[in-house]
């Protein structure tokens, strides 16, 4: 999608959104992210009388505006910084920068947990392959890991309600922190922890961040352009659109 920026009147920020079908949307984003106003005279105003199609589109558009509203004014709060690309792609160089002695002391955890889940596990309600395995990180200014939390699960019990194992709450509560996330995986048997899980993780860091250019219409530069596990939530998925 091409975006081109309008401008900034009172607390407003204008885009102009070209889609995928050449279709011009105008929307404004509040410094939070809200979505003011959407303007475009191809589509239907009302949701329901959309097609998924052109909902999909829709939603995308108003995805584009927000990181082109973000991209001109940095220090607003405008996209969380888990659906940042930018932000993400520093979270890849953080990890990069990390000693691989201490991501094999602190990420070991994150590794056994997606092997083996039900070891982290302590409860006979746990209903299997509802896991959703989280490792929390936080980084600095300079790109560098400064705090990294113990592995974290998230299940469904027996009438579907959300449990969870382990206590992610400082960093759940923390806006800027970094999360991996995964269900579980059997690696292929060449694949051990010393050596290749450290590029695992980059890899789904930049997975992610392949979601994120999908997440809002567009293609994803090359060398993002991977496979493995990013984001669970995406628009144009049919579970993410909105």
């Amino acid at each position: 999608m091409e975006t081109e920026y309008l401008g900034k009147k009172k607390g407003r920020i204008g885009i102009k959104v070209f889609d995928e079908r050449d279709s011009m949307h105008k929307v404004e984003v509040g410094l939070d992210g809200e979505i003011i106003f959407h303007g475009n005279d191809i589509y239907p105003h009302k949701r329901e009388d959309r097609t998924q199609d052109e909902q999909r589109i829709m939603s995308q558009v108003e995805v584009r505006a927000r990181y082109a509203a973000q991209q001109e004014f940095p220090d607003a709060d405008i996209l969380a910084p888990m659906w940042d690309p930018d932000y993400l792609d520093r979270a890849v160089e953080a990890v990069l920068n990390y000693p691989l002695e201490d991501f094999r002391r602190d990420f070991r955890d994150f590794y056994e947990a997606i092997c083996d889940v039900e070891r982290f596990i302590d409860d006979p309600e746990f209903k299997p392959d509802t896991e959703v395995i989280y490792k929390f990180f936080r980084m600095n200014e300079d790109n560098r890991i400064v705090d990294v939390a113990p592995v974290a699960v998230r299940y469904s019990g027996p009438s579907g309600e959300t449990r969870q194992t382990g206590d992610v709450s400082p960093y759940a509560e923390h806006h800027d922190d970094v999360f991996c996330q995964f269900g579980c995986v059997e690696f292929e048997d060449h694949v051990t922890f010393e050596e290749h899980f450290h590029g695992v993780v980059v890899g789904h860091l930049m997975a992610q961040i392949r979601d994120l250019y999908y997440h809002m219409g567009e293609m994803p530069p090359e060398e993002y352009q991977i496979e493995g596990i990013g984001k669970l939530d995406i628009n144009g998925d049919g579970i993410g659109d909105n």
